[in-house]
C-alpha cells in the first residue's frame, strides 16, 4: 500500500509544482494558487504566504494586476499578525514592484504616475533590511532595493546595495551580475576610471560564474537566460588600487564607498586629492557677467561640507578623544561626552548639504524662487494641492523631457527622505539633534523619563544610519555634477557660439602642495 505523503512533503510538492508554473504557464498557477484555502492548514503548514508569493510573482509574469494586489492584500494581513516578519516585509516590497511594471512606459511620466508605489516598495525593503529577524532574506532583499533603486536612475545608490548584499551571500549571482552591469555602463558613459572600473566589473562576473544555478534560483529562469549574454562576456580585468600602504582613513573611505570621485569603486591614493569630482565644463549666454559662474563656488562648499562631515564621522567612530566634561548619569545605558556628540554633529552636517544642492539646482537653471525657501524637499516636483497627482517642476520637467535622468534620481531621493519614505529616519535624526535633543544608548533604549523634547536611539543604529547618510549624500552629490554635466551636453549640440574660459585649481592660486 503506497503511503501517504506528510503534510511538509505535500507542502513542499505544492510549492516546487507551482514555482515551475510561474515560468512556464503563469496564467494556470494563478488560478492554481486562487484554488489553495489560505485558512485550513495542510499537515500544519499554511498556505497563506505560498498562495500570495505566487499570485504576486505569477501576476507579473502573466500582467495580472487583480493577481498581485490580491497577493499583497494576502501578505498585508500576515503582516498584521507578525509585524516583525521581514519576509513578509520584503515580499509587499516585490508586489509593489510588480504593481509599478504593470503600468505602461510612457517616457517619463511613468516615473510620476508609480511614484507612490514605488517608494511604498523600497520602504518595505528597507524595514525588510532593517528587521532583526532577517537573516534568511537580508542578501536578496538588498538585491531587489538595488534593481528598485537601478531602475530609476539611482545608479551609486543601487550599487552600494548590490555590494551589501554579496557581503551578506557571496554566491548571490544576481547581485554580482547587477554590480557588473553598473560598472560596465559606467566605462560606457565614460564616468571614471576605465582599468579600475573594469578590474572590479571582472571581478563581479567571475563570482557569477561561480554560481551560475544561483541566477535561477533566486530570479527564476527568465533572468538566467536574460542574464545569460551578459556572463559570457569577457571583461579585460587587471588589479584594483592597492590600498596596502593607504592610511587607516583612505580605507575607511575605501571600505564604505565615500569617495567623492567619478570612480564610485575604488581608491585611486596615488593622488593627493583623490575627491577629485569635478565639472567638466559650464556654459553660459554671452552676455552674462564677468567672473566665475557661482556654481563652481557651490561645488567646492557642497563638497567640502560633505569631506567635513565624513572626516568627522570617521574621528567619531574610530578615534579616541581626552575627555574632561563631567556628566550626571541619567541611570539608562545613555552615553554622554565628545563621541556621542561628535556623531550627531556628523550626521546633521551630512543631511544639511541635501539642501545646498538643491539651492545649486536652483542657481544653475536660473528657477524663480527666494533663495531662503528652497530646500531639498520643495525643489523637483510642482506644489499641489493634497491628493493631487505629482508633477515635476515646471522649470524642470523640459530637461526632464531632454533626458535628464539625474533630476529624477534626485526628485525620487526626496521623495524618500520626506515623511513617510525609507530614508526619512535620517532626516529625522538631523532634526532631533538640531531643535530638541538628541540622546544615543549603548545597552537597550529606554529612557529614566520620558520627555517629548528628546530623542532616543541606540548607539549601534545611529552608527549604521550615519554611514548610510553619507553614501546617501555621497551619491546624491554624483547625481547633481551628472546632471549638470547630462545638461551642459545638451547644450552643446546648440549652434549658439561659445567662448572657453579656464578655471584654475585652487590649490595653485593658494600656493598649495602641487597635485600628483
Amino acid at each position: 500500500m503506497k503511503k501517504k505523503p506528510s503534510g511538509l512533503k505535500l507542502f513542499e510538492e505544492v510549492t516546487a509544482r507551482l514555482h515551475g508554473l510561474v515560468d512556464e504557464d503563469p496564467i494556470r498557477a494563478i488560478q492554481e494558487a486562487s484554488a489553495l484555502s489560505s485558512d485550513k492548514p495542510v499537515g500544519g503548514i499554511f498556505l497563506t504566504s505560498l498562495k500570495a508569493s505566487i499570485l504576486v510573482d505569477a501576476g507579473s509574469c502573466a500582467k495580472d494586476k487583480q493577481a498581485i494586489e490580491d497577493g499583497i492584500r494576502l501578505f498585508k494581513e500576515l503582516l498584521a499578525k507578525n509585524p516583525k516578519q521581514a519576509d513578509f516585509q520584503y515580499n509587499i516590497g516585490n508586489g509593489f514592484i510588480a504593481l509599478a511594471d504593470q503600468e505602461n512606459y510612457g517616457g517619463c511620466d511613468w516615473y510620476l504616475t508609480t511614484a507612490t508605489t514605488r517608494r511604498d516598495a523600497r520602504n518595505h525593503f528597507q524595514q525588510a533590511i532593517s528587521s532583526e529577524n532577517n537573516d534568511s532574506i537580508l542578501s536578496i532583499a538588498l538585491t531587489n532595493l538595488g534593481n528598485a533603486l537601478a531602475k530609476a536612475h539611482r545608479w551609486v545608490e543601487a550599487y552600494d546595495a548590490y555590494t551589501k548584499a554579496l557581503e551578506c551571500d557571496a554566491s548571490n549571482a544576481v547581485a554580482a551580475t547587477g554590480a557588473a552591469k553598473i560598472l560596465l555602463c559606467c566605462i560606457a558613459r565614460g564616468i571614471g576610471n576605465k582599468q579600475v572600473l573594469q578590474s572590479v566589473a571582472a571581478r563581479h562576473l567571475d563570482s557569477a560564474r561561480l554560481h551560475p544555478q544561483r541566477l535561477a534560483e533566486l530570479a527564476g529562469a527568465r533572468a538566467q537566460q536574460a542574464l545569460s549574454k551578459l556572463l559570457q562576456k569577457r571583461v579585460q580585468g587587471g588589479k584594483p588600487p592597492n590600498l596596502s600602504k593607504a592610511t587607516a582613513y583612505e580605507k575607511f573611505v575605501a571600505r564604505h564607498r565615500l569617495a567623492l570621485s567619478p570612480t564610485i569603486e575604488g581608491l585611486d591614493t596615488s593622488l593627493k586629492r583623490w575627491d577629485s569630482l569635478r565639472f567638466n565644463w559650464i556654459t553660459e549666454p554671452a552676455a552674462v557677467n564677468a567672473g566665475i559662474p557661482p556654481l563652481f563656488a557651490m561645488l567646492n562648499v557642497i563638497k567640502s561640507d560633505f569631506l567635513a562631515a565624513r572626516h568627522l564621522a570617521y574621528q567619531a567612530l574610530c578615534g579616541e578623544f581626552p575627555e574632561s566634561g563631567f556628566y550626571s548619569d541619567t541611570l539608562d545605558y545613555a552615553v554622554y561626552g565628545i563621541v556621542p556628540s561628535l556623531l550627531s554633529l556628523a550626521q546633521r552636517a551630512c543631511i544639511d548639504v541635501l539642501d545646498k544642492i538643491a539651492v545649486a539646482t536652483t542657481e544653475y537653471f536660473c528657477i524663480p524662487s527666494p533663495a531662503k525657501y528652497v530646500y531639498f524637499s520643495n525643489r523637483w516636483f510642482e506644489s499641489s494641492k493634497k491628493d493631487q497627482p505629482l508633477a515635476w517642476h515646471p522649470s524642470l520637467r523640459p530637461h526632464i523631457d531632454k533626458g535628464n535622468t539625474a533630476l529624477i534620481a534626485l526628485s525620487e531621493i526626496s521623495l524618500d527622505v520626506g515623511e513617510g519614505g525609507s530614508q526619512h529616519r535620517k532626516k529625522a535624526y538631523r532634526h532631533s539633534s538640531t531643535h530638541r535633543f538628541t540622546v544615543l544608548h549603548d545597552i537597550g533604549c529606554h529612557p529614566s523619563r520620558e520627555s517629548g523634547y528628546i530623542e532616543h536611539s541606540k548607539m549601534i543604529e545611529f552608527k549604521a544610519q550615519l554611514i548610510e547618510s553619507l553614501q546617501l549624500v555621497r551619491a546624491t552629490i554624483l547625481y547633481f555634477v551628472e546632471m549638470i554635466s547630462i545638461n551642459e551636453s545638451v547644450n552643446a549640440t546648440s549652434q549658439t557660439k561659445k567662448l572657453s574660459i579656464g578655471i584654475p585649481s585652487h590649490h595653485h592660486i593658494r600656493g598649495h602642495d602641487t597635485e600628483r
